[in-house]
């Protein structure tokens, strides 16, 4: 966020904020971020939905703040010459798996999640993209 003050200044509103454990979020997490940072810089055009899986029954702390038991992340490329997605989800906790493990499609993190990421895209490129993946075009 960087790339202006105001960015960074809002990064930083409550709104945009979710509890990690330290173990999550210093290790794989911060591994994923890493490797979208440069995706972004290789393609420069992709997309990067990020949030929480709140399950029935998740812990809160201080005001009743829900601790996600797992967060997902769908990112989809533009770049030319086509479009391709590719959807993790990986649990809160300290892990040093490889990020491959962690792999799903996108209509995975849809039913999970009950969102519909990329629904202005034409039904027939979205059907597609979202329910395959293809590591190998990501994970070199």
């Amino acid at each position: 966020m960087g790339f202006s003050t105001q960015s960074m200044s809002e990064s930083f509103y409550l709104s945009n904020m979710s509890p990690q454990k330290p173990q999550f979020n210093r290790a794989i997490w911060k591994k994923l971020e890493s490797q979208i940072r440069k995706w972004a810089r290789v393609n420069w055009d992709i997309y990067v939905v990020t949030g929480p899986i709140i399950s029935p029954g998740h812990k809160t702390i201080g005001n009743k703040v829900a601790v996600p038991q797992y967060y997902y992340k769908v990112i989809f490329d533009i770049s030319p010459p086509s479009f391709k997605m590719i959807a993790f989800i990986l649990e809160n906790k300290g892990c040093n798996q490889p990020l491959k493990t962690f792999v799903v499609t996108v209509n995975e993190v849809e039913k999970i999640t009950g969102l519909d990421f990329f629904s202005e895209l034409p039904d027939i490129i979205e059907d597609k993209l979202e329910k395959e993946v293809n590591i190998a075009l990501w994970l070199k």
